[in-house]
């Protein structure tokens, strides 16, 4: 049975360090107009999913608007789960593509500016609209379910986190993952061999996939820094 462990990229909803951002503390925005009052828009339904798949294609570049000063972002990932986007720095999207993470996504320039449509950064972003997930990849082994509370285990409402996951090939040539799932959607998952690489950039919060299951129900508890984080 393959034995490589696995890791994942997830940050926390708040309390992260300078330099990245925080869980609802920006927009993404596919239209500015400085004649209307509310000058950032969405003008477009690219962010919208039918049964034939995306209403629209993505725009060649989106709008990252955020309440902070020049010169302090530093990111190179921000999940944007709700709109069905990851935003990463060009430094990690060109680890992603060398270790094999292609032709799974659509892409987008990003322009991170402030509400005065002002540059917040020198670094560049691009949004990755997943297109194919890696769900089928894996052996997902027992699972632990959990209720966030007494109302959703009434009405059957439960979420499993996988402590075992190992991949079903190791040969392949992949080594970063994206899952369609609430448990793990909103991260990166990735294979130790590249771990090395992804402790350099800008201040990750990595778990083993192990670790992982023991604090996804109580994030409160863990926050960025905590002893089951990987540092390098």
């Amino acid at each position: 049975m393959n034995t490589e462990e696995l890791y994942i990229w997830r940050y926390g909803i708040d309390k992260l360090p300078k330099g990245l951002l925080e869980y609802g503390k920006s927009d993404v925005c596919d239209v500015y107009d400085e004649s209307k009052r509310q000058k950032f828009q969405n003008h477009g339904r690219w962010m919208w999913k039918d049964k034939n798949g995306w209403e629209e294609n993505l725009p060649p570049v989106l709008y990252l608007v955020c309440n902070k000063k020049p010169g302090i972002l530093q990111f190179d990932f921000l999940d944007k789960s709700s709109i069905e986007l990851k935003i990463v720095s060009e430094e990690f999207l060109s680890l992603l593509q060398e270790n094999g993470f292609i032709d799974k996504y659509d892409i987008a320039t990003v322009k991170v500016v402030n509400k005065k449509n002002e540059s917040l950064t020198d670094k560049k972003y691009y949004a990755l609209r997943i297109n194919h997930f890696d769900n089928d990849s894996f052996h997902y082994g027992k699972g632990i379910t959990f209720h966030r509370n007494d109302i959703e285990k009434k009405i059957g409402i439960s979420f499993t986190v996988y402590p075992d996951m190992k991949l079903k090939d190791s040969s392949i040539k992949q080594n970063f993952f994206v899952l369609d799932s609430i448990e793990y959607g909103d991260g990166i998952i990735f294979r130790k061999r590249v771990l090395d690489k992804v402790l350099h950039l800008y201040r990750p919060e990595i778990y083993k996939l192990s670790d992982y299951s023991k604090i996804w129900n109580n994030r409160g508890n863990y926050l960025y820094g905590n002893e089951l984080m990987i540092v390098k």
